[in-house]
């Protein structure tokens, strides 16, 4: 018996012709028997009731509007709260463990024929992996039953992926809604860390089986997204061996966790605030698309598949396929032997036993020690 599958939408956008343009897919998707449901999602709240219009004037789509949860901090501090309890509450309304369910918003734009697709072939594209036995390693499981589409996820920045629009089944998507988020968000005061907010909700889940990445959580501050700095830090950390090891092990969490593919020019579209903070909300011509989106051209030739060091040696490492993370582990690498991969990864298992204690105290003072230089007392 085939699977159920629903749409979640989150959220609102302030652009008029944005709700109709993103549901239009799902509608017609819905219409076919592809989707069982269209459920959006947002607040109760009266000064988006204009926002919210379009949306509501859809007979074919089930709008639910819910208080506005309390939060503090920044904007980076709220919007992570926020948009874990809208997730939450979405996926609350579908019933079924096993469904699958596509985490969307209203200001994203999916091609038609490439989302019935990703939905049609999801048994095969998300499949569990394989690849601890075909390798030769002894890895920890994932914890999703089956691999979620994601269309972009960065090489060189550990669980810094796409969290507008993802598919997978409704029991693993709930382990990205984790409330444990809303305790670590301390760094988000800081504006430069926003992408933490990125990090925090798709690291949790992996915690457990790699409890290696609990430190680059922690230190999380010496990350700042300011290109001069992290020309210095990335520098710093492309040297270390903590952090080749964090790569390495990251790309396994990719090639085994999570499917990758952003297709081609045009078939997904983001109309992200951040990019549009002083665009004319009221004309969609105005409106930039946001990165990877608007030139998948050249993410996709920065990936350099078969190696470690040029693609994670870029400013930003953004991978927009399956690619790089594949090359990894299918063929020797043209910077590093099979029998190095394989040690790295056979020793995640050392973690705990304190085996890395060593070498990760040097890679955060390295780190501490870049932080300060670069932005002095405001270090702290």
């Amino acid at each position: 018996m085939p699977r159920p599958v629903s749409a979640i939408v989150t959220g609102f956008t302030k652009n008029a012709e944005l709700p109709a343009l993103s549901l239009a897919p799902l509608r017609a998707l819905k219409q076919k028997g592809v989707l069982r449901r269209i459920v959006a999602v947002t607040w109760d709240s009266p000064e988006i009731d204009a926002h919210i219009a379009p949306i509501a004037a859809m007979t074919d789509v089930e709008l639910v509007r819910v208080p506005q949860p309390q939060a503090t901090g920044g904007r980076y501090q709220t919007g992570v709260v926020y948009q874990l309890r809208n997730l939450e509450e979405a996926l609350r309304r579908i019933p079924e463990p096993d469904a699958l369910v596509l985490k969307t918003r209203p200001d994203f734009v999916i091609d038609r024929a490439f989302l019935e697709n990703k939905i049609a072939n999801f048994e095969t594209l998300c499949a569990p992996s394989k690849l601890a036995k075909q390798f030769g390693v002894k890895m920890p499981p994932s914890p999703f039953a089956m691999k979620i589409w994601l269309p972009w996820a960065d090489a060189n920045m550990p669980f810094f992926y796409e969290d507008g629009t993802f598919l997978g089944l409704k029991r693993d998507l709930a382990l990205l809604a984790d409330r444990e988020a809303e305790n670590r968000l301390d760094v988000l005061a800081d504006p430069r860390c926003g992408w933490f907010a990125h990090v925090v909700r798709f690291a949790l889940p992996f915690l457990r089986g790699y409890p290696m990445f609990e430190t680059y959580l922690r230190n999380f501050r010496y990350l700042a997204n300011d290109l001069p700095y992290r020309k210095a830090v990335l520098g710093t950390m492309l040297s270390d061996s903590f952090y080749v090891q964090l790569l390495v092990v990251h790309a396994w969490v990719l090639a085994t966790s999570f499917h990758v593919d952003a297709g081609e020019q045009g078939q997904v579209s983001f109309y992200a605030n951040i990019s549009n903070q002083d665009a004319d909300w009221s004309s969609l011509k105005s409106l930039n698309i946001n990165k990877p989106y608007d030139n998948l051209s050249v993410w996709r030739e920065g990936q350099k598949p078969g190696g470690l060091m040029p693609c994670v040696a870029r400013m930003y490492g953004r991978l927009i396929d399956d690619s790089w993370q594949t090359a990894m582990f299918a063929a020797p690498l043209r910077d590093m032997p099979p029998e190095k991969l394989r040690e790295i990864l056979n020793n995640v298992a050392l973690y705990r036993r304190g085996a890395y204690t060593h070498i990760e105290t040097e890679f955060q003072r390295k780190l501490a020690a870049v932080h300060h230089r670069h932005w002095g007392a405001q270090a702290a």
